[in-house]
């Protein structure tokens, strides 16, 4: 890696002087005179800084505490009660420290698109984004794409029977759903199969209250009078609509959750034979045409029978479906898959915001290329240097953990369950988005300027890619990591997760390019690493103790479930501690367990390998360790959206998620000074590994 000396005059005065900056620099360069390989690249990273990047770390976590709180009584307050995001970062969604970094992410990509769209040759991402700010849509477009496929009544005035099979099997060919949503995902039974999911429709539109219905119908009659329907006839047809939608809501339970449906798989055969009314061969041989023939034949699909078996009994009763109203719903679905005209009247951000999920969707990799540039700069050392520390903090997690099994007594008397542990843990692999450039012509698709053809040309590419997955799958064995790769690959996802069904943590771009990894300047390079190991080591510890959470430990180390792999005795060792977990001072204990877990655990993890880092080279360090915890915390600065309110998932608050956690590190007592009896100290210190 190249070493760049940058000199900048700083952006605030929070960095000092010119003076003050070349101090600080020479600083750095006696540091890194002392310092081990790892330092090295870190502080070379920091030395080649582009102007996004070139911030203060270490200013911005003080900027953000407030010291006036205690920290012994409440850490979350301490180390964030001073965060804010500024108003553009709020009208990009940022909300708490997370949604922060996607608000960044996206305001980089708007001023880029701002001024590439001013210059004489723009890039394909460029003309998509301009058009679709544009606004100059129109529903025609997507009709016309529609009839060369099946006739509308609505358009054609023929009073043939319609076509719902074909219809709905067009609409998913651009990405739409219908009648049910065809969903490609990795089968929950293999992990290296991907297969489909027959589901009920999302609705959410539709919406649950008054209000919500109100404005569905009046979207949707706006739609019927951009096709030529007059007034009254548009607004009778769009309530027409809207209760069509509502039977089909009320085919499913009451207590139905918009979840995959975790059931063996069957082949389309013998879902036919369950289902004749649906014609699912027919819809699938539509579906797939253009990919290896025969393939229906060997299809793997996951349904939901109960809905299903309801529509068809919907669809059988005499007059119960207005041929006109079915065609009509169906043929407003592409539309409203694209959300046409919904952004014309809102602000600027918003449909900023909007293009940006469009272009993340769709073209996901050439705008992970752009963000890269954006974040890292031109030279794909940066980029490389981002992807080896964070597959080297994995490793030392991995080692660590594997030394925290290896002591534990939770396996007492029980070697063999502790090998499948240890096995499981070395077998996970850290899945990382693969962003290399295409070679030329290889899937590039010319872009007009018009976007709606742009939009349907590449939502045609991105379904057909994905059918093209599950035909591959049941020709060979497929890689795992396919979905996965995929999935990282999104510049505005900031959220890292663990794959119970492949062993494997994924780390999605836009955190891998999240101001915790992300270059910055520091004094000195051991609280950077400081810094990293609270945040990104945190992150990552959290995904990798999920696979031996309550939900982890029912799979083995290549993903299959494989329940009864732990005997009763080491379950009950782990339970006796995991109970703790369950304890008074958690909100929503039994829901939120495995998350409870996974922050602490995880903590303990990263904490661990961090001074095990140290240690090994002769540092003490206490200011490190302060900066340790605080970075942690500054995870989960701010608060998640009010219409999940605390705890309403899954995942604890965010105060909770810090305060709690802490709580069972007699270390942070110990270095922040907190006495026995304060908030920080709860009695009950919570650890299983």
């Amino acid at each position: 890696m190249k070493m760049k000396l940058k000199l900048k005059l700083p952006r605030s005065n929070c960095t000092g002087t010119w003076l003050l900056g070349g101090l600080l620099l020479l600083l750095g360069l006696h540091w890194h005179s002392a310092l081990g390989k790892e330092e090295h690249e870190v502080l070379l990273l920091e030395m080649d800084s582009d102007a996004d990047a070139d911030a203060d770390c270490q200013q911005q976590m003080k900027d953000d505490m407030d010291t006036t709180e205690s920290a012994c009584e409440n850490f979350h307050e301490y180390a964030c009660g001073n965060w804010h995001p500024n108003s553009s970062q709020r009208a990009f969604g940022a909300h708490d420290m997370r949604s922060q970094w996607a608000a960044v992410h996206k305001q980089r990509l708007v001023r880029h698109f701002s001024q590439v769209s001013s210059s004489a040759e723009p890039d394909q991402l460029a003309t998509f984004y301009g058009n679709c700010m544009s606004g100059q849509q129109s529903v025609r477009v997507y009709t016309e794409a529609l009839e060369r496929r099946t006739y509308w009544p609505l358009l054609s005035n023929d009073s043939a029977t319609f076509d719902w099979v074909a219809a709905s099997a067009g609409l998913r060919r651009f990405g739409a759903q219908g009648l049910w949503r065809l969903k490609v995902q990795p089968n929950w039974q293999a992990a290296d199969q991907s297969i489909f999911y027959l589901l009920p429709p999302s609705f959410e539109m539709l919406g649950s209250s008054p209000i919500s219905e109100f404005l569905y119908q009046r979207y949707l009659k706006s739609l019927l009078l951009e096709l030529g329907l007059r007034v009254r006839r548009a607004s009778a047809l769009a309530a027409q609509l809207v209760d069509f939608e509502q039977s089909l809501r009320q085919l499913l339970p009451l207590d139905v959750e918009q979840t995959l449906v975790l059931r063996e798989p069957q082949s389309l055969g013998q879902l036919e034979q369950q289902l004749p009314q649906l014609q699912l061969r027919r819809y699938f041989d539509l579906l797939l045409q253009g990919l290896p023939s025969g393939a229906t034949e060997k299809l793997l699909v996951v349904a939901d029978l109960e809905y299903l078996s309801r529509l068809q009994r919907l669809l059988q009763r005499p007059h119960s479906v207005d041929p006109l109203v079915l065609s009509t719903w169906l043929l407003l679905k592409l539309p409203a898959h694209v959300e046409l005209h919904q952004y014309d009247e809102d602000p600027l951000k918003v449909r900023q915001r909007h293009c940006l999920e469009r272009l993340s969707i769709l073209m996901p990799r050439q705008l992970s290329q752009l963000l890269v540039r954006l974040s890292l700069g031109e030279d794909p050392a940066a980029y490389e240097g981002q992807v080896v520390r964070a597959q080297r903090l994995f490793s030392r997690l991995q080692a660590q953990f594997e030394r925290q099994l290896n002591e534990t007594d939770v396996f007492e008397a029980d070697p063999s369950t502790q090998t499948l542990a240890i096995q499981k843990l070395r077998n996970m692999r850290l899945i990382l988005p693969q962003i290399e450039a295409e070679a030329p012509g290889a899937g590039a698709q010319p872009l007009s300027g018009n976007y709606d053809e742009n939009l349907l040309q590449l939502s045609q590419s991105r379904a057909l890619a994905e059918f093209r997955l599950v035909v591959d799958c049941q020709e060979k064995s497929c890689d795992g990591a396919q979905p996965a790769d995929r999935n990282s690959l999104n510049p505005l996802s900031v959220n890292a997760y663990y794959r119970l069904k492949q062993n494997a943590v994924v780390l999605p771009l836009g955190l891998l390019t999240a101001p915790s990894l992300e270059r910055c300047r520091w004094i000195n390079a051991m609280d950077q690493t400081a810094r990293l190991s609270g945040s990104m080591g945190s992150i990552l510890g959290h995904e990798m103790v999920h696979a031996l959470d309550y939900d982890g430990i029912n799979y083995d180390a290549s993903g299959q479930l494989s329940n009864g792999q732990w005997p009763p005795r080491a379950i009950i060792r782990f339970g006796l501690r995991a109970a703790c977990y369950l304890g008074s001072r958690y909100s929503n204990a039994t829901l939120t367990i495995n998350e409870n877990i996974a922050d602490s655990e995880g903590l303990r993890l990263a904490f661990e390998a961090y001074r095990h880092q140290r240690t090994h080279r002769g540092v003490t360090d206490p200011r490190g360790l302060k900066t340790f915890f605080v970075a942690f915390a500054q995870n989960w600065c701010g608060s998640a959206p009010s219409s999940r309110g605390a705890g309403a998932g899954q995942h604890a608050a965010h105060s909770e998620r810090v305060n709690n956690v802490l709580g069972n590190f007699p270390e942070f007592l110990e270095i922040f000074q907190c006495k026995a009896g304060s908030q920080m100290s709860p009695p009950d210190k919570c650890r299983i590994w």
